[in-house]
């Protein structure tokens, strides 16, 4: 099989501007706010707007993926991210910021979705396994550093452009990827495309944005009647989407791919995992930043341990004889609870920043196992031809997630001020990454994970 060299570096490449965009900018709300003579509560909005359209886009840009070809769209999304980001630079409002955000949303959707996609489909065995602890590494350096970048970016001021160069900065990285796209990436499709399910995927954004946006504003405005109405909303909607896929001539969630046992655990774990990291993230930053009244650079500097332990174990995560699938899962969320455990113990005792960030420093060593072997666990029996929509559903799954946690943590650091409240929400959830861990490690099959569906799983 060709080593398609400059293919993963690409994909990568437009991996970490769209997920880099979910935290470099939280850093930078207090200055936009000032900057466009807005309320920080209003501000927030160019936080969650982004959040909501990605994932509602995602499974619609997955399956677009599959049908007209994974490098025509990840072109297509990175152009359009690249355009947005340079509009999101320039806005002269709060509105045309808010607009610029939900657009770069959109296209980063259409350019994620690609990403595993185009792994599963081009990387088989050994490659492909390295392929996606490299896709986790960028996922964690993205998250972890995020609010460090975006701080030095701030207090370095490039020709005192001031919060705008969070946005500008993914241009020229953008342009220079686009370069490179038709060269370095295979094209890939599904085998037998199908049609796109257009009513089916605007079930799914119709229930995912007042879901979403509901999670979004109610921790930041107090739970107010809107936000509860949003959540109703989605939840009704969503409740649609079944009878809407069953008369689909090409659904946008195969039945198959859903039936699977695998997939159905993974993304299990994957909501426990989220939801966890997300809190974990959270809490801290609130811990430093209102609790300690640590600044934005500092708070970044505080994630260093964290962001190093993780990207350490993804390399180490490569070597012969490392545990893989469901024990790494397994041992690597054990390693990460007994992390946040240690953690609460440090806050509940009146530790200091850099005693807590040390104390993290082992839920990013835990990640770094963890994380690759879930999205392994989802991707691992794909079907040929779903790879798309498998990477959509994933992602979407990660997103729900994420925002739930946010959600979580908010109000529990309104009502107690507590970072160990939080860290204690974040280790709870861990212990369903390790349960699933354990199913999986003790399943019935007794088989090494195939790159396609075996015949009994088709049926």
């Amino acid at each position: 099989m060709t080593s398609h060299r400059l293919a993963l570096p690409v994909l990568l490449t437009g991996t970490f501007m769209g997920f880099l965009d979910s935290f470099i900018v939280i850093v930078g709300v207090p200055s936009i706010a000032e900057d466009l003579k807005a309320s920080i509560a209003d501000t927030q909005l160019v936080l969650s707007i982004y959040v909501v359209t990605y994932g509602a886009a995602l499974v619609i840009g997955g399956r677009l993926g599959d049908r007209f070809g994974r490098r025509l769209m990840f072109g297509i999304g990175m152009a359009a991210f690249t355009l947005f980001s340079l509009g999101c630079a320039l806005a002269p409002s709060l509105l045309v910021l808010v607009a610029m955000r939900a657009f770069q949303g959109f296209a980063a959707a259409v350019m994620l979705a690609q990403v595993l996609a185009t792994i599963q489909a081009v990387y088989e065995g050994e490659p492909r396994r390295r392929a996606v602890l490299a896709y986790t590494t960028v996922l964690g350096a993205a998250a972890t550093l995020g609010q460090l970048i975006g701080g030095g970016l701030l207090a370095v001021d490039i020709a005192g452009v001031g919060w705008r160069a969070l946005f500008a900065i993914n241009v020229p990285i953008g342009l220079a990827a686009l370069l490179l796209v038709t060269r370095a990436i295979p094209e890939t499709r599904a085998p037998e495309p199908v049609p796109v399910d257009v009513l089916g995927g605007g079930v799914l954004a119709g229930a995912l944005i007042p879901l979403l946006l509901g999670l979004g504003l109610g921790p930041d405005h107090g739970w107010p009647w809107i936000a509860w109405v949003l959540l109703g909303a989605g939840a009704v909607i969503a409740t649609a989407m079944p009878g809407v896929e069953r008369r689909a001539a090409a659904p946008l969630l195969s039945r198959q791919l859903l039936r699977q046992r695998s997939i159905r655990l993974g993304l299990v774990a994957t909501v426990a995992f989220y939801v966890g990291n997300s809190a974990t993230l959270l809490g801290m930053t609130l811990y430093l930043q209102e609790g300690l009244g640590i600044g934005a650079l500092g708070a970044g500097l505080a994630y260093l341990p964290l962001g190093v332990a993780y990207m350490a174990t993804t390399l180490a995560a490569r070597r012969p004889g490392a545990p893989t699938g469901p024990p790494a899962m397994l041992w690597g969320s054990l390693v990460m609870f007994a992390s946040l455990v240690a953690a609460i113990c440090a806050a509940l005792a009146g530790a200091g920043a850099v005693v807590i960030a040390l104390m993290t420093a082992g839920f990013g060593a835990g990640m770094g196992f963890a994380y690759p072997a879930i999205i392994a666990s989802v991707l691992a029996r794909v079907r040929e031809g779903d790879e798309g929509a498998a990477s959509g559903v994933l992602l979407t799954t990660t997103q729900v997630a994420n925002a739930v946690g946010f959600a979580l943590v908010s109000a529990a650091w309104k009502a107690t001020g507590s970072l160990a409240a939080s860290l204690s929400i974040a280790a709870v959830l861990l212990t369903g990454v390790a349960a699933v861990g354990l199913r999986l490690r003790s399943g019935d099959t007794g088989k090494q994970p195939s790159s396609r569906l075996e015949p009994s799983e088709t049926s």
